[in-house]
């Protein structure tokens, strides 16, 4: 899937081969809510009347582009990423430019690789293109947005990193789409886990972000508090993981949660992600309708059946978003 075509201003030092590209709409709505009480407004203004004089209706939208990337360059809104480019060269080495456009939502805001028509994969001699969505109200905002880009980036810069050997293709497995996406949300998890590891290593993010993060993995997995806090300890606390161990944890953490006899520290399986479990559901205990959803996709399924909690929730969700 390609970047959805625009209309692009180039912003970039002309020595520097690199490009950064800013979609002119997400620039026009950063400066104006940026200039909002600026001690230099009436300025800004004036400039932005003087071009309704100065300037043919034709050649307006040029003009404007214009004014609003010189007020860019004056209030500095560049520097945060230009910070990430520096503390992160492979950024720019392994990619052929970065496209910034407006999110739409702030849900949507973030990092993502484009490659070309036969995917990333790490080592790829086709340079992808570096997409970041951002709102304009982030945007303006230096210090929310360091902390933004430095989170989403980091995930950019381990996609990019051989040692860590990434691929969209995760792998797939007998037990059906939801429990694909059961594994797909630990993975993410995983992810995070190691992301914040490294930033709190770097001093980015404050002492509660550990807190935060193994409350995560304890909502992803489950185990005893001892397990649960050593293999979240491994992650967290050590550096150069790669896409494949995050992927084997989360297909089968009963590897590293489980006791010696796990018969005697989990109540079962789960009738649909088959993971071991502490914590396993009657159907007495789910709404009708999250049984029926299960049963959609499970039809072998049936209400005798226990599920995990994990599940339940998954479902649930379902329902309410339905």
């Amino acid at each position: 899937m390609a970047p959805r075509p625009l209309r692009v201003i180039n912003h970039h030092n002309p020595m520097q081969p690199y490009r950064v590209d800013y979609q002119p709409q997400l620039l026009e709505e950063a400066v104006l809510l940026a200039m909002r009480s600026h001690e230099d407004e009436p300025l800004f203004r004036w400039e932005r009347d003087q071009i309704y004089v100065r300037f043919e209706t034709e050649e307006r939208e040029a003009a404007f582009q214009q004014l609003h990337l010189s007020w860019f360059d004056i209030l500095r809104m560049g520097e945060p990423l230009q910070e990430c480019f520096e503390t992160w060269p492979l950024l720019r080495e392994a990619t052929q430019r970065c496209l910034i456009m407006k999110a739409r939502t702030p849900k949507e805001a973030g990092a993502e690789l484009y490659a070309a028509a036969e995917g990333f994969t790490a080592g790829n001699d086709a340079a992808p293109t570096l997409l970041i969505q951002l709102t304009p109200g982030l945007l303006h905002q230096p210090a929310a947005l360091l902390a933004f880009l430095r989170h989403e980036l980091l995930h950019v810069v381990d996609m990019l990193d051989p040692h860590f050997d990434y691929t969209p293709d995760f792998p797939t497995s007998y037990a059906g789409p939801a429990y694909d996406h059961l594994l797909r949300g630990r993975y993410a998890v995983l992810w995070d886990v190691i992301v914040e590891g490294r930033m709190l290593q770097h001093g980015w993010v404050p002492l509660s972000a550990r807190e935060k993060q193994f409350s995560s993995f304890k909502r992803a997995f489950q185990g005893s508090e001892e397990k649960l806090a050593e293999s979240f300890a491994h992650f967290f606390d050590r550096n150069s993981h790669t896409h494949h161990e995050l992927v084997e944890f989360a297909q089968h953490p009963e590897k590293w949660l489980g006791r010696e006899k796990p018969e005697s520290s989990s109540r079962g399986r789960c009738a649909i992600c088959h993971f071991p479990t502490f914590r396993l559901a009657s159907a007495s205990m789910l709404a009708q309708e999250v049984q029926a959803r299960i049963q959609q996709d499970y039809p072998a399924w049936n209400a005798t059946q226990l599920v995990c909690q994990q599940c339940a929730d998954l479902y649930e969700s379902r329902v309410d978003m339905a």
